[in-house]
């Protein structure tokens, strides 16, 4: 008796379950309050897949999870610091002179420019990691964003690998005085 007990009670359950279940029921609506739009940042690294939409041309994908070849010419979008555009700011480059770049070239050049304006060239006669830096005047720094070209006087020309290639870069940023 106390089986045939918990059998019915059990296919009752089931019974009106399946009846509960078709019943109509207002959608529940979450919202998040956080934005979920990528902020534009003031520092790109290279291995940053969220922000890699600030790199606007020639950059090259990813490699070794943390940096990216560049072409000869490249620029990037990056967010005003906060200041900037009263009292100026510096824009850096982290990047690696390969050496089979110095090998062919025997030194390089690099230029940079911020919305137009030429801020600087540095040369390079050796491989290895360097650290780019130029300051930028406060009249170039009164949008939101500016655009950062970098050029090198030389570069790889397409071979073996199809690209054309600069420099190993990890990070482009600006920073407030």
């Amino acid at each position: 008796m106390e089986i045939k007990k918990s059998c019915l009670i059990g296919a009752l359950v089931l019974t009106l379950g399946g009846v509960a279940c078709k019943a109509k029921h207002d959608a529940v609506v979450v919202q998040n309050e956080e934005d979920t739009t990528p902020r534009m940042a003031s520092v790109v690294r290279m291995n940053d897949t969220k922000n890699s939409v600030q790199l606007l041309n020639g950059f090259y994908p990813i490699e070794g999870g943390a940096w990216r070849w560049t072409a000869g010419k490249f620029s990037v979008l990056l967010r005003t610091p906060p200041g900037a555009a009263q009292q100026g700011a510096t824009v850096t480059l982290d990047f690696t002179v390969p050496d089979v770049v110095i090998q062919k070239s025997k030194d390089i050049t690099l230029t940079a420019s911020v919305n137009g304006m030429m801020l600087q060239s540095t040369g390079y006669k050796s491989a290895g990691a360097e650290k780019f830096t130029a300051e930028v005047p406060a009249s170039a720094l009164t949008g939101d964003t500016v655009k950062v070209d970098f050029a090198l006087d030389k570069t790889l020309p397409p071979g073996v690998d199809k690209r054309e290639l600069g420099v190993i870069a990890t990070s482009v940023g600006i920073a407030g005085k």
